[in-house]
């Protein structure tokens, strides 16, 4: 009888742990595939995992493990922990460059003023000599770490540029390892002669569109990511992205330092603007007529009279269309200055950049992790 009971209690014992065991592994299997599914949720849908901000429409699936949270229409952020307002200003801007007038002082807080220099030691008749050089662009700020201007803007290793009488070839060097350490971007700046009002922002990355075109000016677009994080002020606003294509026939404002009439070469000290049309595709056909032309990607801008343009200097910057949204208005960024055949010839526009067809591309590339205090 001992050894009967004895022998049961074996079994029951082996039974229990049994029944343990197979509890554990049904747990251990169900914890298993839980995480499984969700780490296959997490790559195909991540957006399904993210808390996007208040102020955002939605999250894209972007690739896997990685969803963007995209901020409402007039606002600007990361969608994540801010959208802060966007296309607005402190001050009223002018009514009305070349044909241009000065902008209200800090009227347009999201232009931007680019400045690529380089130098390198080149061999002229047996001699080593120093050369310098820079050039400037317009940009436009549209959030808080990043800036759109036009691709042709940027030059970078391979590229060349006139210095007196013959080219130079850029080649990164002890002074300059990319393309990257030769670009300086002042914000709120009104006026280039007092250079205590500005402030200076490096940048951490250049993007170029991936299918830019240097010959035809073609996909004219690109993105510098800051490596400063700017707090928006009166000084410092954002332009919201255009939503709506822009209709033919509306006004819009260009703005930058570039000459104020052909030939000076200097610039103008002061931010101007100017009020230019845009125009059907077809006024603009003759314009650089050996270049092509796709007008899903370019806007046709300018003044028929030739009394007002953009002009060296001015590209890169934005052309800026005023929106309407529940009745609070606001600017957005509808278009880059790209190029034109002269500055301000009668019966030839201006070229630029449709922002609104690459809206995708922008917000993939503008996003940025955290608020850098």
């Amino acid at each position: 009888m001992f050894n009967i009971s004895h022998s049961s209690s074996i079994c029951d014992h082996c039974s229990n742990k049994r029944r343990f065991i197979i509890v554990i592994f049904v747990i251990f299997t169900i914890l298993l595939v839980t995480t499984i599914i969700l780490i296959v949720l997490a790559s195909i849908k991540p957006c399904l995992f993210i808390k996007c901000h208040s102020r955002a429409t939605g999250c894209i699936n972007r690739s896997l493990f990685k969803g963007q949270c995209i901020c409402d229409s007039n606002t600007a952020g990361n969608g994540r922990t801010v959208c802060d307002e966007c296309g607005i200003m402190y001050t009223r801007p002018n009514a009305r460059i070349i044909g241009g007038v000065e902008a209200s002082e800090y009227s347009w807080p999201f232009a931007v003023l680019i400045r690529q220099q380089y130098k390198r030691i080149v061999t002229l008749n047996n001699r080593s000599c120093l050369i310098s050089a820079s050039w400037m662009c317009g940009g436009t700020l549209i959030n808080h770490k990043t800036i759109l201007t036009a691709a042709h803007c940027l030059k970078t290793a391979g590229d060349t540029f006139d210095y007196k009488t013959f080219a130079v070839s850029i080649v990164w060097n002890k002074y300059y390892s990319n393309i990257e350490s030769t670009l300086e971007v002042s914000v709120g700046l009104y006026d280039r002669r007092k250079a205590t009002e500005r402030r200076i922002v490096k940048v951490l990355q250049v993007i170029l569109h991936p299918f830019y075109n240097d010959r035809h000016l073609l996909n004219d677009i690109a993105i510098l990511k800051l490596e400063d994080y700017l707090r928006p002020s009166p000084k410092v606003q954002f332009a919201c992205l255009p939503y709506l294509l822009s209709d033919i026939n509306t006004i819009g404002i260009v703005v930058g330092f570039g000459d104020t009439f052909p030939g000076a070469n200097k610039g103008s000290s002061i931010l101007r603007q100017v009020n230019l049309t845009i125009y059907p595709n077809e006024f603009c056909i003759n314009v650089a007529p050996s270049t092509k032309k796709n007008w899903n990607t370019q806007i046709c801008c300018g003044d028929l009279n030739g009394e007002r343009d953009t002009c060296q200097g001015d590209s890169g910057g934005g052309l800026y269309i005023q929106r309407n949204l529940s009745n609070i208005l606001y600017y957005s960024i509808d278009g880059i200055v790209s190029y034109g055949e002269q500055c301000a010839s009668p019966m030839k526009p201006g070229i630029y950049t449709r922002v609104s067809n690459y809206i995708d591309w922008i917000q993939e590339n503008s996003d940025f992790d955290r608020i850098e205090i």
